[in-house]
């Protein structure tokens, strides 16, 4: 998993870990980075809570690695689903 994947929206009423960015380029980034530095700054009381909600969440690779495992076991389950378009 990536972090944008890990990455949960900070929302008004007190809920994630960060800010996700739709674009991965120098304005995406700029975006994410500008949301982060005005909370910090403005909302030293949200930061806080983020930071501890961060400190709680596990963004270890053992963790994503039982979670592709598990989506590779489900791909397993099911025949392959092909159409190859347009020569059906």
């Amino acid at each position: 998993e990536g972090v944008q994947k890990k990455t949960k929206v900070v929302e008004a009423e007190g809920h994630g870990t960060g800010w996700q960015f739709g674009n991965a380029d120098a304005e995406g980034l700029k975006f994410g980075l500008w949301n982060a530095l005005h909370t910090y700054k403005h909302y030293k009381e949200s930061w806080t809570k983020i930071m501890r909600r961060c400190m709680k969440t596990d963004f270890s690779w053992e963790l994503s690695a039982k979670k592709y495992e598990q989506v590779f076991h489900w791909a397993k389950m099911d025949d392959p689903f092909m159409k190859p378009w347009p020569f059906q």
